[in-house]
């Protein structure tokens, strides 16, 4: 656990989960309540951000739920933005889908479905709304599964300040376009780095590609001058190309470079 959290503290709100798990004694008890498990030790795959620090997971196709710290820059894990990761997706794994922890409970005690699949709209989303109200009449839960439903859903609400949300789709939609509104540096990842860059400093790029072979020389030579917003792009470019566990040597220039600017969390949880 200490490798994943690294400098922070268990939050408030996410403590309470471990709690309530305690109280219910035993996770799937959970699970049928918050549609996910808990998971606060090693619980990632090659492309988490390694300045994500896990929760949770959905129990299918390797799905699972992060603080996003932006390379320790966030004060306390109470206010850090929530991702979802879905590393099967290639593409673009990780996902805003909250400004905090207790924000992602509201939605997902209801449409936990927007955080890890694809909607093209509004009315995509909808219509898939629609059919799962239809499959919950034709396959209802059972008086047990509905009474812990019930429980778990009074235990949040007694205990965790949980804002309304009207329309979670929209909300969804409006803090990935804030994010955006904040980003310094583009990345491939789709999550970009927040960190500004220094009056004298410029971005330089530094062309990360599967198909293009890799000059590690020239990436070490990169990073001996480049900013440190300029390393936090790379570090999320070169994990959403590369696996990491797969290429020692590029492992070994990326842990180096992330311990001399002071990620040492950062390199722990790559480690």
């Amino acid at each position: 656990m200490k490798r994943n959290f690294g400098k922070y503290d268990v939050p408030p709100t996410l403590q309470i989960l471990i709690d309530l798990e305690k109280e219910l004694g035993e996770s799937e008890l959970f699970y049928e309540g918050l549609h996910f498990y808990l998971s606060l030790t090693d619980f990632r795959y090659f492309n988490t951000p390694s300045d994500v620090i896990v929760f949770g997971h959905i129990g299918a196709d390797g799905i699972h739920y992060g603080f996003l710290t932006d390379y320790g820059s966030v004060s306390e894990l109470e206010e850090a933005p929530i991702v979802c990761v879905c590393p099967m997706d290639f593409d673009q794994p990780t996902r805003l889908i909250a400004k905090n922890l207790r924000e992602f409970l509201r939605i997902n005690c209801t449409d936990d479905a927007l955080f890890y699949n694809d909607f093209t709209n509004e009315d995509s989303y909808l219509s898939f709304k629609a059919e799962q109200e239809v499959d919950n009449v034709l396959h209802p839960l059972s008086e047990i599964q509905s009474l812990n439903k019930v429980r778990i859903k009074s235990f949040l609400e007694e205990n965790i300040q949980m804002p309304i949300i009207d329309n979670p789709y929209r909300y969804i939609q409006m803090i990935r376009l804030q994010r955006q509104k904040m980003v310094s540096i583009k990345t491939q990842d789709g999550l970009g780095v927040i960190a500004p860059s220094l009056a004298h400093e410029t971005h330089i790029p530094f062309e990360i590609n599967q198909d293009i072979d890799l000059d590690l020389a020239a990436l070490k030579a990169y990073f001996s001058t480049a900013s440190i917003p300029s390393h936090y792009a790379i570090f999320r470019d070169i994990q959403l190309h590369y696996v990491l566990s797969d290429e020692p040597l590029l492992r070994k220039i990326v842990l180096e470079s992330m311990i001399n600017i002071g990620l040492t969390d950062e390199a722990n949880r790559l480690s």
